[in-house]
């Protein structure tokens, strides 16, 4: 071949070469200016807990003692349920659940749900939360919208599809009554309901919930119902909110949890894919409130944020629950457990003046004693 031919040829890989070395120096540019902007805005921004938080926390003295742990080899997912004599958590297996013995945890059941495996796609039970109210266990088909009533043995099976719309929280209010956080199109928010399961009535809250039109993203939470004073807690995972009220859904109270982040910081957005809409986070969704339960009228919540009067390595290496009397919002102390195989708890529920906490791998029953009536040290 001619000298020009190879000439031509060369100069091609070397501008392909010098194009492609350009392109990875764009590249490291930007990573480089990247990693710039995460280390100034981890030493000048608002980082949860690298600051001070406005707060110190009071603690019980011997408020607790260490019954029973039992290690298993399953990933955990949630405490669904317990009994005067059983615990039921649900694992990362889906459709199953463990029955465990309070009193002799080394009797550990597994049982498959109910008609899970027959409803969960044909249904589109594709966001399914799992509550066990002994006898009766419920399967909240959330984005169906559409709830599923069993029991453990399957005797019987009653199903109930809803009106359009998803819901992300649901609570069971006594007979029949499920209190449910419930998309309602017309605000593009969420809102609380009431369902009657027997007559499929459902009612509308009035005035409770903050409107913000972002398909409930930012005023995310938990909510429970507490048998001992009658009344729903919602608790906002993104700032000290907290929000008491009936089961008819009229009058509300509002208190705070201990930390002094009185507004989201958080900010939302609406993206599309396909030509369908959805609402997002397009900033750091910091918690504030991680993991919580209600009981004889007092709130335990697990903060995300460390107080004042905590070392790094205190905080850390310890699962700090705040208890907080629901009657009027006053916080009265706080708990402290250590970790379990390296782990902090992942979710608890306290029942008959037992905290059964959950890790990894692990359940772990602690029998608390507040003595409400001496003051935290």
């Amino acid at each position: 071949m001619p000298n020009g031919y190879w000439q031509v040829i060369l100069c091609i890989q070397l501008y392909s070469l010098f194009t492609n070395m350009r392109r990875y120096l764009y590249l490291l540019i930007l990573s480089v200016l990247a990693f710039i902007t995460l280390l100034t805005i981890f030493h000048f921004g608002e980082i949860p807990n690298k600051h001070k938080n406005g707060f110190k926390r009071n603690y019980f003295s011997s408020a607790w003692l260490k019954e029973r742990q039992l290690d298993l080899q399953d990933t955990l997912a949630g405490i669904i349920g317990s009994t005067r004599s059983t615990i039921y958590a649900g694992t990362s297996t889906r459709g199953e659940i463990l029955e465990i013995g309070k009193d002799s945890p080394n009797t550990t059941k597994r049982i498959k749900l109910p008609y899970f495996e027959q409803y969960y796609d044909s249904l589109g039970f594709n966001s399914l939360s799992v509550i066990i109210d002994s006898p009766a266990i419920y399967l909240f088909g959330e984005n169906k919208p559409a709830i599923l009533k069993t029991t453990l043995d399957g005797a019987r099976c009653e199903i109930r599809i809803l009106p359009p719309g998803p819901f992300t929280r649901e609570a069971i209010a006594g007979n029949d009554c499920i209190i449910l956080r419930k998309f309602d199109l017309s605000v593009t928010d969420q809102s609380f309901v009431r369902y009657n399961f027997s007559t499929g009535l459902l009612k509308k809250e009035e005035n409770i919930s903050e409107i913000f039109g972002d398909g409930g993203i930012v005023s995310d939470g938990q909510l429970y119902f507490d048998d001992a004073t009658k009344k729903l807690l919602y608790i906002y995972f993104y700032k000290n909110l907290l929000l008491s009220f009936d089961t008819v859904l009229n009058t509300v109270k509002k208190f705070s949890s201990i930390d002094t982040v009185s507004s989201f910081k958080m900010q939302t957005g609406v993206v599309k894919n396909g030509g369908i809409k959805a609402y997002t986070n397009i900033t750091p969704a910091d918690l504030v409130n991680k993991v919580n339960n209600v009981h004889d009228g007092l709130l335990f919540n697990m903060s995300a944020l460390k107080a004042d009067n905590e070392t790094d390595g205190f905080f850390y290496n310890n699962s700090i629950l705040d208890v907080i009397d629901l009657k009027d919002g006053r916080y009265l102390g706080s708990i402290y457990f250590p970790t379990v195989n390296g782990n902090k708890l992942s979710r608890f529920i306290v029942s008959d003046k037992r905290l059964i906490a959950l890790y990894k791998n692990s359940i772990v029953t602690y029998k608390i004693n507040l003595n409400l009536d001496r003051k935290p040290q």
